[in-house]
């Protein structure tokens, strides 16, 4: 296997003439001395014939591809470069507005014409529910032109969409579904999770390893059954990704397919402590950690129960939950957004991170008295579009402080991090409800990211 390659290799005494310049021998704990570059023996990941084709084909056997691509610069850059593979120039393309900026990012590269989808909002929680097959058939009927369709799923707080009915969908209309599955790369290894993506009828899918399995940050992998796409995004990646990719992370990535192919065990416990911590949370009487709350929405398809949903019911914000666990217990969460917080779980979780997250939030739990006003976020709709946004990138523009460009066409992104979905993006106008729900998040907390300087200041056409 690759890592013992690697160290196989650095116990051999081979004196490195090469990059990197730390020449492995930096002494300073971090893993120098299996950092090499493409040296004989030890493959090419951008041609792959050796160890790393052997990397990359375990890992299609393992999650159910035909062709596996290891990715070193994160689901970003598969992204990325599925976009431009699956894409020409000025085509139209169909996306979930909470999508990922990459998906953006992509549209812009290559001045792809966007349509967007807004999913439904679960209440006011902020939480997007599925993306529905009937609001894709009707958006790929309005506009037959639409060759592509981007949608997340899982999303941040795990919802999952029907992919099997949205790929049937797109492939009758003669479009193609890339789904960003970077939060679901655990799906394949219990039935106590969803079917992923490849496996239900996507025609690519990409993965985060290092969101929810044992691998470094950064490591991810792009899936497909097409063998023809799989030759788009090899020249692809050749462009996005780095010519110098990470033998560090390519060998995470070797570790945590190893670690995958022994899994069953660890899955099996690791669904038994959702399921206790689920009944345990049950008896909060203000907080609430709800099992199949989401899930039985009528607009959500199905759910990762991996992604702990606390909501604060009126109680407290989700940002003054996650600084209370954090300052009083020691636990850091992965967001906050209105009323809740989310706590990301994963296959390495033990019965004693569980437990003590159990016990705190009990104690908080006793401290609730009085309803405050719920931290709700109000949905908003779609902004109106003025033009592309490769055009608005290009049109001259000037800065404005954001509370004074009602009516202004956007050159920049608007979003609120995490888990930094735009709010308006470049060639959309600014209107009076986005101004208003950015001032209220800001109010709460909120970091709000602009492009080009610090929110309230952004760029806008004139």
């Amino acid at each position: 296997m690759l890592y013992e390659k690697l160290r196989g290799y650095a116990a051999g005494g081979v004196y490195p003439f090469h990059m990197p310049g730390h020449k492995r021998a930096d002494g300073s704990g971090l893993p120098f001395e299996i950092d090499i570059t493409e040296i004989d023996g030890f493959d090419n990941l951008h041609d792959p014939h050796g160890c790393l084709l052997s990397l990359q084909e375990r890992a299609a056997a393992l999650f159910g591809a035909r062709e596996a691509f290891a990715l070193v610069n994160g689901a970003t850059v598969g992204i990325l470069a599925a976009v431009r593979a699956m894409t020409r120039d000025a085509d139209s393309v169909l996306i979930a507005r909470n999508s990922h900026m990459a998906t953006y990012h992509a549209a812009e590269l290559c001045r792809l014409t966007t349509d967007y989808l807004l999913p439904d909002q679960i209440g006011e929680s902020g939480v997007f529910a599925s993306v529905s097959p009937e609001a894709v058939e009707r958006r790929l009927q309005a506009n037959p032109a639409i060759s592509l369709v981007i949608i997340t799923s899982p999303t941040y707080e795990g919802v999952v969409s029907d992919i099997r009915r949205i790929a049937a969908v797109c492939h009758m209309h003669g479009a193609r579904l890339f789904v960003d599955e970077a939060h679901g790369a655990h799906f394949p290894f219990s039935d106590s999770f969803p079917p992923s993506a490849v496996q239900d009828g996507a025609d690519a899918a990409v993965i985060s390893l290092h969101k929810t399995l044992p691998s470094m940050t950064q490591t991810a992998l792009l899936l497909t059954n097409d063998e023809n796409l799989a030759q788009g995004f090899r020249r692809q990646l050749s462009v996005f990704e780095t010519s110098s990719p990470s033998y560090v992370l390519m060998a995470s990535i070797d570790r945590c397919l190893d670690f995958l192919q022994h899994s069953q065990s660890a899955f099996d416990r690791y669904a038994e402590r959702l399921d206790a911590f689920y009944e345990a949370a049950a008896s909060l009487r203000h907080l609430s950690v709800p099992r199949d709350k989401l899930r039985s929405n009528k607009n959500v398809f199905d759910r990762d129960k991996g992604k702990l949903c606390i909501f604060c019911n009126g109680y407290m914000t989700g940002s003054e939950l996650m600084a209370a666990l954090r300052s009083d217990y020691r636990l850091e969460l992965e967001m906050a957004l209105g009323d809740y917080a989310l706590a990301m779980t994963s296959v390495c979780d033990t019965d004693e991170g569980f437990d003590r997250l159990l016990r705190a939030l009990r104690e908080l739990d006793s401290r609730c008295h009085g309803i405050t006003q719920p931290a709700s976020v109000t949905p908003l709709p779609l902004p109106h579009r003025r033009c592309p946004i490769s055009e608005a990138l290009a049109a001259d523009g000037k800065m404005t402080d954001i509370r004074q460009a009602e009516g202004k066409v956007s050159r920049e992104y608007v979003r609120v991090y995490p888990p930094g979905i735009p709010m308006i993006v470049p060639g959309e106008v600014i209107d009076r409800q986005l101004l208003q729900l950015l001032g209220d998040l800001e109010a709460k907390g909120h970091e709000i990211l602009t492009d080009s300087a610090s929110f309230p200041f952004i760029s806008i056409i004139g």
